[in-house]
């Protein structure tokens, strides 16, 4: 098993989600709700626990589940979207990480955060400040991750909706850039180096922001 998975059934009202630096577009609720149960099932198939979180109906994105909330070892952090209307999504997702016995905290008015901002590599997590989360949510975000030793770097965020919408990383600390997306904290030093990057060549170009 590599883990606990958690997921949410994409709600019938995902046509109605919101739209942001790309134009609306028609969506086949049927053909998605078909993806996304092929999704768990590759997922199950590669050891991973399943654990459903309830449909959130009026909540047009609440399938992308990670933007409520943060796990970090035993620690759930909740979030407060930045889109106010997803503000209802949390707390389903708060009773499905309790009752996988995880300690939970939320990130507190006025700070906003969306998980989808956060990039967790090794002990660094490299948070996107821009449309979704603000400066007040990531200094939350990093006083509850000293105490489990991580360390958070702010990364500013210009024409993109989140940070892991333009970067990823790979287990060896690799980061992946999606060229014309790459956040400005994130330097053409990182950038050129996008397949042989290690951690801490890419902590000092985004610390340099």
């Amino acid at each position: 098993m590599n883990g606990t998975g958690l997921i949410r059934r994409p709600s019938s009202r995902l046509a109605e989600g919101i739209v942001t630096h790309i134009s609306r577009a028609p969506v086949d609720v049927a053909l998605a709700l078909a993806q996304h149960a092929a999704y768990a099932e590759a997922l199950a198939a590669t050891g991973w626990m399943i654990q459903p979180t309830p449909t959130a109906e009026d909540c047009p994105d609440s399938v992308f589940i990670e933007d409520t909330v943060v796990i970090c070892e035993d620690l759930a952090v909740l979030t407060r979207p930045g889109a106010p209307a997803r503000r209802a999504e949390v707390a389903g997702v708060a009773q499905a990480v309790r009752s996988l016995g995880l300690r939970t905290v939320c990130i507190e008015e006025p700070g906003t955060l969306d998980g989808g901002d956060v990039l967790q590599v090794g002990t660094t997590v490299y948070v996107g400040r821009g449309g979704r989360t603000n400066g007040a949510g990531i200094r939350q975000l990093r006083t509850l991750l000293a105490a489990l030793g991580r360390t958070v770097i702010a990364v500013p965020l210009e024409n993109v909706l989140h940070l892991k919408s333009a970067v990823t990383a790979l287990p060896d600390g690799t980061f992946l850039l999606r060229p014309g997306l790459v956040p400005a904290g994130l330097s053409r030093r990182c950038a050129r180096s996008v397949r042989r990057a290690a951690v801490t060549s890419c902590r000092s170009a985004a610390t340099a922001c």
